[in-house]
């Protein structure tokens, strides 16, 4: 097997700095290094990061890049937590690491790190693929937050970020840890209670089994040995640990699992929040893995750059989590399946004139399953609604940018929107406000196509005239509003591209 260039990958987290050298073709882990440093802490009390962190930060990262010269790595990344760019003072930041580094701190948005997890766990830990095909969540904690990704049948079916992480929580109740009497039982409501929303959200109640990753592994670190990929434990043996783990102190906590002071003190509400969530679920099974969001970004730049082969979908993940958000919304799934199927169909007919890529072709999908959702609040300027609520929701594997052309497609998607008018998409970079524009103009084709919401069109075919494109629908049933709706929006699909779209019907041969 040759050897692939080596690629240096960087997560700066809340408590964490991880560094994999990797090889990407062969997806093999060369090396590993990481740095504890508290960045959290200080941002959780304070809404920054502290200066001292900040400086053991940059030479955290000198480290590493000293480590990635001695192994000859040819390229590198680093990526921040989302949590982590949260800080008011994280552009500094990014500026003091680039002056003294070189480095450029990319920022992740939550529907990127959902991904991520979903990636490292799926091509780093071997069992997934197995475990899945049964009711399973895979729950990563994190110092701030909790994220819940739900599993069925093989496919990802729901996902969810809590602000629940053990430091989020004791900053949270700080005020009340010495003033009550019964504070265990104070911390166990607070959880209780935000734990509803989730309950409220599930396709299902019960769960064969729990893949738990994070920092949390360091509770179980006596059962979980660095070099194996995963260790099972019965509900039971779950239980036996939550009882032993609950009677030390914070004292004997730092001691025994070689915890500082402020993990250790985490060690109670997390214990609490699993223990409510096992029960709550019925879960049979915990699975503990070493897989971390290094490891989930290490498979993102694997697939990126198409080096690494493998047989999973993600964007269909993508592509369900947006379902998932339009049946919250109660969207008419036929016709958006309809619209879903012509977008497609016209996006990859028309590549000679658009000039996009594969990643536009699943942005264009995204504005197709969600442009109806504004419908939920008001069928009146309903484009405009559904904008607002695809820039507030959290739509998997998404970066900001991505989030907000698929916003700005969706709002563009209706005739009553202003064709030429892109001054509310002026936030964004004048190539993605044409790309904005070009999908637009097919998504409204094809939500044309069905304007009547009754699936009348059993096939559509497509010819590229040199002043028009030629859309022949195949129905035997009446056309009248479909043509009559693809008319007005053809105009602007013509001032784009500058072909007029003709919509011509042809009878199924009986």
């Amino acid at each position: 097997m040759a050897k692939g260039k080596l690629f240096g990958a960087v997560v700066i987290g809340e408590q964490n700095v991880d560094l994999s050298i990797v090889d990407l073709r062969h997806l093999q882990v060369i090396e590993r290094a990481n740095a504890r440093i508290a960045l959290g802490n200080h941002l959780i009390a304070a809404g920054t990061i502290a200066n001292a962190s900040v400086e053991a930060l940059i030479q955290a990262l000198r480290g590493f890049q000293q480590l990635m010269q001695d192994y000859g790595v040819a390229d590198m990344r680093v990526v921040a937590s989302h949590t982590v760019t949260e800080a008011t003072n994280m552009s500094y930041i990014r500026d003091q690491i680039y002056i003294r580094t070189g480095m450029i701190v990319h920022f992740m948005t939550i529907n990127e790190e959902l991904l991520l997890q979903y990636e490292g766990v799926a091509l780093f830990f071997a069992p997934f693929q197995q475990l899945i095909q049964e009711n399973t969540l895979l729950l990563h904690i994190g110092a701030t937050t909790i994220d819940l990704l739900i599993f069925q049948k093989g496919a990802l079916v729901l996902t969810r970020e809590l602000p629940l992480g053990p430091l989020q929580v004791l900053q949270r109740l700080s005020g009340l840890a010495h003033q009550v009497a019964a504070y265990d039982q104070v911390l166990s409501d607070y959880l209780r209670s935000k734990l509803l929303d989730v309950w409220r959200l599930l396709p299902i109640e019960k769960f064969d089994q729990v893949i738990l990753s994070g920092t949390i592994t360091a509770l179980f670190a006596p059962l979980l040995a660095s070099d194996k990929q995963g260790k099972a434990l019965s509900h039971a043996e779950f239980d036996q640990r939550f009882a032993t783990l609950m009677t030390l102190s914070e004292q004997e906590l730092a001691t025994r699992l070689k915890l500082v002071e402020i993990e250790a003190a985490a060690v109670e509400p997390t214990l609490l929040l699993l223990d409510q969530i096992f029960d709550r679920l019925a879960v049979k099974q915990i699975w503990l893995t070493n897989v971390k969001m290094v490891d989930g970004y290490v498979a993102y730049l694997s697939q990126e750059q198409q080096l690494y082969p493998t047989s999973w979908q993600f964007d269909d993940a993508i592509l369900t989590s947006a379902q998932q958000i339009a049946r919250r919304y109660q969207v008419d799934e036929g016709h958006q399946q309809q619209v879903l199927m012509f977008a497609g169909q016209l996006f990859d007919r028309l590549k000679k004139i658009h000039g996009l890529t594969k990643s536009d072709r699943l942005l264009l999908q995204l504005a197709a399953i969600l442009q109806d959702t504004g419908l939920f609040i008001d069928a009146n300027h309903h484009a405009l609604h559904s904008e607002y609520i695809i820039q507030e929701s959290a739509v998997l594997g998404l970066t900001k940018t991505q989030q907000q052309i698929v916003a700005a497609v969706a709002r563009y998607h209706s005739a009553s929107s202003p064709s030429l008018d892109l001054s509310q998409v002026e936030r964004l970079h004048l190539t993605d406000r044409l790309k904005v524009a070009k999908l637009a103009a097919i998504l409204r084709l094809a939500d044309a196509l069905d304007d009547s919401h009754q699936n009348k069109i059993s096939k559509i075919s497509l010819r590229l005239q040199p002043e028009q494109v030629v859309i022949t629908a195949t129905t035997n049933q009446d056309l009248t509003l479909e043509q009559w709706t693809f008319q007005q929006k053809a105009d602007f699909f013509q001032k784009v591209y500058g072909l007029k779209p003709i919509l011509r019907r042809k009878k199924v041969q009986l």
